[in-house]
């Protein structure tokens, strides 16, 4: 029978046609399905210096699997060590605390080490004083009070103290003496020896301590310029060969203590 004859009063369409029909459509809807799963390619402009096309391709897969990269890096992200600009202000103080600390007890350090500097020139300080007074009461206690035929005060006090280091010697003060002379006024002594040197180089060197004018001794006379010679009297006592002239000052005020040096 001819295609599109009709039997029994129906009309039949060909069933090929419809099925080719039916065919597309469905290929055509499992199409749009796979466009929907498959990945969608954006070309953006070309920036490879080589010349190729940098694409981006975005798919239901990768968004999938997206997902959980993100969030392992987000853990990862989670447990990596802090850093930044908070980070390194807290560096920076705990450097500087620990600077301080260090500054601290260094000066701490330094304050130890001048403290007991300090103690030990107090303690050799009074070592020091502790000796002079010692020296000193050799040179006044000795139980020497001679007047020297009622000489000054100040002039009594050093005769006492030379005889205390000087020892031993007859000790001539006020007397008559031929010429001009201390001895009337009190202000002269005489420590008779042979052996004079010591005494005479110590009252040279404290001159000015014990307020001694001058020195004679063994034909030689010393006003604190040297020792001078002097011209020949005659004999042993007027040379000044058997004793020691001391001359003294009028009004002094002597310090004793000077005479520590000569013992």
């Amino acid at each position: 029978m001819p295609v599109g004859a009709v039997r029994g009063g129906s009309r039949h369409r060909s069933p090929g046609r419809s099925a080719i029909r039916h065919g597309a459509l469905a290929a055509g809807l499992t199409g749009s399905a796979l466009a929907l799963v498959g990945p969608a390619v954006i070309a953006l402009p070309d920036q490879d210096p080589q010349g190729a096309a940098t694409t981006l391709e975005l798919s239901a897969q990768g968004a999938a699997l997206a997902g959980p990269s993100s969030s392992a890096s987000g853990a990862r992200s989670a447990v990596a060590p802090v850093s930044g600009p908070g980070t390194s202000a807290a560096s920076a103080d705990l450097i500087k605390a620990t600077e301080r600390d260090r500054a601290a007890d260094a000066a701490t350090a330094r304050e130890a080490r001048a403290r007991a500097a300090e103690e030990r020139r107090a303690q050799q300080a009074a070592q020091e004083r502790a000796a002079e007074q010692e020296r000193t009461a050799s040179v006044t206690n000795c139980g020497a009070s001679g007047s020297y035929g009622g000489v000054a005060d100040s002039v009594q006090e050093v005769g006492n103290a030379m005889e205390c280091v000087f020892p031993g010697h007859d000790v001539l003060g006020v007397g008559s003496r031929g010429g001009q002379s201390d001895h009337p006024d009190g202000y002269a002594l005489d420590f008779m020896t042979t052996s004079g040197d010591a005494i005479a180089d110590c009252i040279v060197e404290n001159k000015d301590e014990l307020g001694v004018s001058y020195v004679i001794w063994d034909q030689r006379i010393n006003t604190g310029s040297g020792w001078e010679g002097m011209e020949d009297r005659g004999g042993a006592t007027a040379n000044h060969e058997d004793h020691v002239h001391i001359s003294f000052e009028r009004g002094g005020s002597p310090d004793v203590s000077a005479l520590r040096s000569c013992k």
